[in-house]
């Protein structure tokens, strides 16, 4: 008699996971304040180069279900996160141009939520990419930052903690732009390895 109720919960479940979502893209990003940037003027650009502008699928007990996306403009957002964050490191942040001193463009590589059916427990992979393109005069840095990380369910995940894995995933790759120490320097005009 016990199985019954169980059944419909579990049904209850996912049957959530067949409603489409919006994510709200809202990435933590926390730079300290500092005068790393010695003012130095940097102009500034995020592209949105990911394939599909979908995130994903949400997940159910038989597989992919209902699409995951999002009405934001994710370049922006990422645009506005990068743009506090030289700020707060003491840059003077100022709009794009190709011939500026010095300059900066991201591009967003992947921001992705995939799902998988295992036995006992089903798999959530969330994947995050950006690549910073840096330029000082006739010196460039490159380096690509990426964020992958697999989680384990044992219940369909809600809209809610699908959210804050996405912006999780996003928060990791713009926290280790941030604390890349050859990307910083080679904006301010120190000493700087070469990107990877």
């Amino acid at each position: 008699m016990k199985i019954i109720p169980l059944v419909m919960v579990c049904a209850a479940m996912s049957a959530c996971a067949f409603n489409p979502q919006q994510a709200k893209i809202a990435p933590a990003l926390k730079v300290a304040t500092t005068t790393e940037g010695k003012g130095v003027s940097v102009a500034l650009r995020v592209l949105d180069e990911r394939d599909s502008k979908s995130i994903g699928n949400r997940g159910s007990a038989y597989g992919k279900a209902a699409k995951i996306t999002t009405a934001e403009d994710v370049a922006a957002i990422v645009h506005s996160q990068i743009h506090e964050g030289l700020t707060n490191k003491g840059f003077n942040v100022v709009p794009f141009d190709a011939g500026a001193p010095v300059t900066l463009s991201v591009e967003i590589r992947a921001l992705s939520y995939d799902t998988s059916v295992g036995f006992w427990t089903g798999g959530v992979e969330v994947k995050s990419a950006l690549k910073a393109s840096a330029k000082r005069g006739t010196l460039e840095y490159d380096k690509l930052y990426r964020s992958d990380e697999e989680k384990r369910v044992a219940v369909v995940p809600t809209a809610a903690k699908n959210e804050e894995w996405i912006n999780a995933a996003l928060t990791d790759v713009l926290n280790q732009m941030f604390n890349d120490l050859g990307l910083m320097r080679h904006l301010a005009g120190g000493e700087s390895v070469a990107g990877t």
